[in-house]
């Protein structure tokens, strides 16, 4: 139940039918990427805040005023603190609904309940963590509606930060500020588990934004984690990320927006929008709605990757995905026009990925100094749904696994296309190569899902968000994907296995005896946490089968068979670097490449019993009989013989 709690309150309760949601008509395409692929973590690949690519000239001056000023935050010292005495477990909820105009909340580090819904007007008002608050939400809420917030405050001068909302049951927790002039949301975690409950509506997490042309909404740090499954677009009434409708200027940054059904930010708004450092990853429809010559996106890494997060997927069979990083729309209030720059792409593997940067009702976009690595076949770097016309500067466009895909399709329009490199394992498509000579530059990079910002106020560790068992570093997910029928298995590793409430879904379990483990989906989903490899899965037909959150083939688990015959495993890891580095071996017997211990590894050339290579992050795997007579490899690479780490300037050095 709301409680109204000020007379002065000027936003009714329920949002305008405006703010209901997007419910236009996406024409999404339906043409899958059905193939499974390797492993690959990028856990450990660190990065710095985005700064202009090295493509060998300056980029040149543009004439964009957007979000070139500093935002103007919320004023902090016209409130007046309030340190809160409560405890652990009590209802935090409750104390903010009887706060007053003037106040701001100080809330001492600790574990409490939200367990209402808030209304009301406060003017020079806030809320702040002191230290670690992580607050609990009844697991229904956001379920059901577009405005089930938590909080939905109007006013001026509002201030939220610090506060992590994390519960049982992962709710679609929201948030709604509309204020004349100014509000802040600075270091907000909220972690909640998308659309279960296929096609139900969900409330947008953030609803922000200042009514007058003047004002400024600035949000900081906010990391968010919307598990799910992101093909439940559901005619635009899955969650969005950021909604913002108003007049006034939008900032955006240090933050980490995942998982979003329905777009990471959508504004359709006359004022301002400045997308500054951030992370998205797989978000549908677009990770940003680029809508007006006023509006940038800079500095910020975008992911299509489904393989980052086992709770994170696409289903094709159960909604629409659609998905894109940049999506030009100038819906409604939005002018033409907007800037891309110093931004990198990676397109690893969303099922339906249309584009990198798409246009739907935008008339033109300006991408400088962005680099894009496109590892999807299916996936152009630039395309298009309607007409468009892009200006392209200082770009780098690669791949890692010689995809061919698009760099620019057809459809649209390239008025400028200046300093462009372009792979030669990739198609140019629509545009030609100023040079060939290129390649994606990690460093670049944001990684993904820690990353951490220069400058930033926000460092996310998500280390202890899932089990408390995190030292059993791998995770395998037996997803019986809704079906009536009930399919056993059985699996064995050669490490340690437990059990995983977090990825488990209405599964039982299955009985763990030491190494084995043996069980049944109907349905729901089993998942576990195990240490060293996957030795064995027998499973009927019908389950989807992920390991650490890529979907594999399980006929694959063990059946690398066929040279098991010559005793020995070498294994040259690049540990996720960019870093190319070579290597040469020889062994004293027969040796032959192996699929399964490789991963995105070109695998070597072999000569007899000789190989030359390289890895640049992926892996070469190889059997061998006999002995290794000699190794020589650059710093940087993890090398693995018989599953042992060994240091090979002490053995053949």
């Amino acid at each position: 139940m709301f409680e109204l709690l000020d007379s002065m309150a000027r936003d009714p309760a329920v949002p305008d039918d405006s703010e209901v949601g997007d419910r236009c008509v996406e024409t999404p395409e339906n043409r899958g990427n059905s193939g499974l692929i390797d492993r690959r973590s990028y856990l450990k690949l660190t990065g710095t805040a985005a700064a202009a690519l090295a493509t060998g000239t300056t980029a040149a001056t543009s004439s964009v005023s957007a979000a070139n000023a500093d935002p103007q935050v919320a004023n902090p010292d016209q409130m007046s603190e309030r340190r809160l005495s409560i405890s652990d477990g009590d209802d935090l909820s409750s104390y903010v609904a009887n706060s007053s105009n003037g106040e701001l909340l100080v809330v001492p580090s600790g574990s409490y309940e939200w367990n209402r819904t808030l209304s009301f007007s406060r003017r020079n008002w806030g809320i702040r963590g002191e230290g670690d608050v992580e607050i609990s939400v009844p697991g229904s809420r956001g379920r059901g509606t577009k405005n089930g917030y938590v909080l939905n405050v109007s006013g001026d001068n509002v201030l939220v930060e610090n506060l992590t909302f994390d519960s049982d049951g992962r709710p679609a927790i929201g948030f709604r500020c509309i204020v004349d002039q100014r509000a802040e949301f600075r270091d907000i975690t909220v972690a909640s588990d998308g659309p279960r409950t296929w096609n139900a509506q969900q409330t947008n997490m953030l609803n922000v934004g200042a009514e007058s042309s003047s004002g400024e909404v600035l949000l900081d740090g906010i990391v968010a984690y919307n598990n799910g499954n992101i093909s439940q677009y559901n005619g635009g009434n899955s969650r969005v990320g950021i909604w913002s409708s108003r007049s006034g200027k939008l900032t955006v940054r240090n933050s980490v927006l995942s998982g979003f059904p329905n777009n990471g930010i959508y504004t359709r708004m006359p004022g301002e929008l400045e997308v500054d450092n951030c992370v998205f990853a797989n978000n549908n429809v677009s990770a940003v709605r680029l809508g007006g010559s006023n509006e940038v996106v800079k500095n910020s890494t975008f992911y299509f990757d489904i393989s980052l997060d086992d709770t994170t997927h696409a289903h094709p069979q159960r909604g629409v995905s659609n998905a894109s990083a940049i999506t030009a729309d100038n819906r409604e209030s939005a002018s033409n026009g907007g800037y891309v720059r110093n931004c990198s792409f990676i397109v690893r593997n969303v099922p339906n990925a249309t584009g990198a940067i798409r246009f739907l009702d935008n008339e033109w976009v300006e991408v400088e100094d962005c680099q894009f690595l496109l590892d999807q076949a299916d996936v152009p770097g630039v395309g298009w749904n309607n007409g468009g016309s892009a200006r392209l500067r200082n770009l780098v466009f690669d791949t890692e696994n010689a995809s061919s895909a698009t760099v620019a399709a057809s459809g649209g329009q390239y008025p400028s296309v200046d300093n462009v490199c372009i792979s030669p394992e990739l198609s140019g498509g629509a545009i030609s190569a100023s040079s060939r000579d290129c390649s994606f530059d990690w460093s670049q990079a944001h990684s993904y899902p820690n990353p951490s910002f220069e400058g930033g106020s926000s460092e996310t560790d998500r280390s202890g968000s899932k089990d408390d068992d995190t030292a059993l570093e791998n995770t395998l997910v037996i997803d019986g994907d809704g079906s009536s029928k009930r399919v056993d298995y059985q699996f064995t590793v050669d490490g340690e296995a437990e059990h995983s409430e977090y990825y488990s879904e209405y599964g039982t379990g299955g009985e763990i005896n030491d190494d084995a483990v043996e069980g049944f989906v109907r349905g729901g989903a089993d998942g576990f946490r195990f240490s060293g490899e996957l030795t064995d899965l027998q499973i009927g037909n019908g389950p989807i089968v992920r390991v650490n959150g890529v979907e594999i083939d399980p006929a694959t688990i063990g059946s690398d068979k066929s040279d098991e015959h010559l005793g020995n495993t070498l294994v040259i890891d690049g540990d996720g670097s960019s870093k190319r580095v070579d290597y040469q071996f020889t062994v004293d017997g027969e040796l032959e490449h192996s699929e399964y211990y490789s991963e995105y590894g070109t695998g070597g050339e072999i000569n007899d019993g000789s190989v030359n290579g390289f890895v640049r992050g992926g892996a070469d795997g190889f059997w061998f009989s006999g002995e290794i007579t000699d190794l020589r490899i650059g710093d940087g690479p993890t090398v693995r013989v018989n599953g042992v780490e060994v240091d090979p300037n002490q053995l053949w050095g």
